[in-house]
């Protein structure tokens, strides 16, 4: 099934007759936050608190027209002292024993169920460690086989889990095909 396809099929049957004519797009949103020492953030919640540059977004739902097919997950995680346009460290994937876990929920249905986010210390799939010459980072990115459609109007919201407390400030983006608002015609 293509995806304009799956973002048409679920807003259909949620009585959504609209978004084959609306603008698709490709799109990522995103959110970060600073956990001062816990065991777990909460994505997407509260956003309309962070202001761009920490959020791209100013509600955990879309607006009328607009819906997003996620097509992979990335988690950026920003060295200690974080300001927009420092460097990144993803240490929580190098071996310092987080085990950070993912769920994603839709409307208060959990959609994704404990993702173990140690594959990106791996070559599981698409992600695999990119060399440089000062350091090695590990890419945090997670290709989702089925794409998983959030609908315009119903909340969402994302939480990452540690076994271990952490101090950590993380971005969350999800990225995929999407759709726009279209008062006129498509492009």
């Amino acid at each position: 099934m293509e995806i304009s396809q799956q973002i048409v099929g679920v807003n259909q049957r949620l009585g959504n007759t609209a978004v084959p004519n609306m603008q698709g797009t490709t799109r990522a949103i995103f959110d970060i936050l600073t956990n001062p020492n816990g065991n777990s953030l909460t994505f997407f919640q509260d956003v309309q608190t962070r202001p761009y540059p920490f959020s791209n977004i100013n509600q955990n739902r879309f607006e009328v027209g607009e819906s997003l097919a996620i097509e992979s997950i990335a988690f950026v995680f920003f060295e200690e002292g974080y300001s927009p346009g420092l460097a990144l460290n993803n240490y929580l994937f190098a071996g310092n024993n987080a085990a950070p876990l993912l769920n994603l929920y839709i409307g208060n249905q959990r959609v994704i169920k404990d993702l173990d986010l140690s594959y990106s210390s791996c070559t599981l799939g698409n992600t695999q460690g990119i060399g440089t010459t000062n350091a090695v980072f590990t890419q945090a990115v997670f290709r989702l086989e089925t794409p998983i459609v959030i609908p315009p109007q119903i909340e969402f919201y994302a939480t990452l889990k540690f076994a271990t407390s952490q101090t950590v400030t993380c971005g969350l983006i999800l990225q995929g095909t999407g759709t726009l608002l279209n008062t006129q015609e498509n492009f």
